[in-house]
């Protein structure tokens, strides 16, 4: 049977369309559609191999059909028309099955369904497949974090509040900082991938279809966990889930962000505590002295773009009473998303992974600054029976009348800080020199800290092993999904090509 030459779904209804609106609607998509082409075809293939098994298809029917879509499937795309006048992948397909299989064969595909419910349940399955990547990545970010947390539990370098110096912490410490948020990052994605992994077919247009579709068996057949019940949310109506994965990846994008801007700065020459790896940096055309840490400052801008994903998405899904939504008919902005946020990560991979730390000069950096003055004041409370604000306003004094004398915490006098006793308590303090300098040591406040979670080495290793543990559960989890979508799908081709078969 010979295949109608028009391409336009609009043609009876509406005649041709200008190219304006074909070259400023259509042609923009067609990227959408060429990155979704394997969910696209999967989606078909579960839908013709539903169709047939329920019977809504001849076994005639259904092989010819499920032959030409396994032929598309096969091709992975090459020889595919992606003609821009006729829209969307539905159109497309038919009009790439009609020159095989003929148009009574190819125009059977839609047979109980819309492109609602077909795109809809494409973008679901390019989307948890998108977070399934992007859980991988984040994962071996997060090994490579507490590879380096173990490495540097004892690696001594000031903390920093208000970009000032704040109490000594490790290198480890601040890092498992970042472990924490990461393991957090990897619930919201679990969570994000349940709302996701659920299966848009049968909702039709927005209302149902009166053909008796079985909406659990290609759920089934596509590794879904289950359906979106009502018929307008599965057709793409209610799209709350894009708007939380790009949540996800939003917050995601910004830990990593943060991350990345922290050893940007101390990898500055005025701190010089860390340094990337040659390979992830970069140099001047005119300053031959310059090594640019190219791959933080990446990642730094695509965190900085981040912040606004979010808003960029909602603003599209807010249309006038919920019918269809803006962003269907808009540039393409998710797939981005999804590019930016794996290469984010793929260079934070790396760039943790092979960081080189200067130990030295962290160690020297942590105790230049007076940042261990909390322990002395809380050792004033221990002693003599203060309460904590005198002895807060007591070390005050102290440390503001040593630095007028330019001493430093290793060569501090007994007698600065009786005086200051004096004056701001009117207490008589009597620290013996050795106890002074002792306390304001930067190293031995890191084995003070007694409480679960402190900058002590010990807790810092707890930590890291805590993380560690919930990483493995993270893995088991995430390649249990990777194995439900792998088994279905290859079930899915199975069935298909039985079918195909005869």
């Amino acid at each position: 049977m010979s295949s109608k030459d028009d391409v336009f779904l609009e043609e009876a209804r509406l005649g041709p369309r200008t190219q304006v609106l074909v070259d400023c609607e259509e042609v923009p998509n067609i990227p959408r559609l060429v990155r979704r082409f394997r969910e696209y075809v999967l989606v078909d293939l579960a839908h013709a191999v539903m169709l047939t098994e329920t019977g809504i298809l001849t076994q005639e029917r259904g092989a010819k059909l499920l032959g030409g879509l396994l032929e598309i499937y096969d091709s992975g795309g090459d020889g595919f028309p992606w003609l821009p006048q006729s829209g969307s992948f539905l159109v497309q397909t038919e009009y790439y099955l009609g020159k095989r299989i003929g148009d009574d064969i190819a125009g059977r595909l839609q047979t109980g369904r819309s492109r609602n419910d077909q795109s809809a349940a494409a973008e679901r399955i390019y989307l948890r497949d998108l977070l399934l990547s992007v859980a991988v990545e984040t994962m071996c970010l997060q090994s490579a974090i507490l590879s380096q947390a173990e490495r540097h539990a004892e690696t001594l370098m000031p903390g920093y509040t208000h970009l000032q110096h704040a109490q000594p912490t490790t290198f480890g410490h601040h890092l498992m900082r970042y472990g924490a948020s990461f393991d957090r990052d990897l619930a919201r994605l679990a969570d994000a991938f349940g709302r996701a992994n659920l299966s848009s077919l049968g909702g039709a247009a927005m209302a149902g279809t009166s053909w008796p579709v079985d909406r659990r068996r290609t759920a089934e057949l596509l590794g879904h966990d289950n359906i979106v019940v009502n018929s307008s949310d599965a057709g793409g109506f209610a799209r709350d889930y894009i708007e939380e994965i790009v949540a996800v990846l939003s917050q995601l994008m910004s830990n990593l962000g943060r991350l990345a801007s922290d050893l940007y700065v101390w990898h500055s020459w005025e701190f010089g505590y860390v340094e990337v790896t040659d390979g992830l940096a970069g140099t001047s055309s005119i300053m031959p002295q310059k090594k640019n840490p190219h791959s933080l400052e990446r990642i730094k801008a695509l965190g900085g773009q981040a912040a606004g994903w979010l808003p960029g998405v909602m603003a599209c899904q807010h249309s006038v009473v919920s019918t269809d939504l803006d962003f269907t008919f808009a540039d393409d902005l998710i797939t981005g998303m999804g590019d930016a946020t794996l290469q984010a990560l793929e260079l934070g991979v790396e760039t943790v992974a092979t960081l080189i730390v200067h130990e030295d000069r962290m160690a020297e950096a942590a105790g230049a600054f007076w940042s261990t003055t909390s322990h002395l004041a809380d050792e004033l409370v221990r002693r003599y029976d203060l309460p904590f604000r005198t002895t807060h306003h007591i070390v005050g004094r102290f440390v503001r009348d040593s630095i007028a004398a330019g001493r430093t915490p290793a060569s501090v006098r007994a007698k600065d800080l009786a005086k200051a006793g004096r004056e701001m308590a009117k207490t008589v303090i009597d620290m013996p020199v050795e106890d002074l300098r002792e306390i304001l040591d930067a190293r031995a406040f890191l084995f003070s800290r007694a409480t679960e979670g402190s900058v002590h080495p010990t807790e810092t290793r707890a930590h890291r092993t805590a993380l560690a543990n919930a990483l493995k559960g993270h893995g088991g989890q995430w390649n249990a999904r990777r194995v439900q979508i792998d088994n279905a799908i290859t079930a899915l081709l199975e069935c298909a090509r039985s079918f195909a078969a005869g």
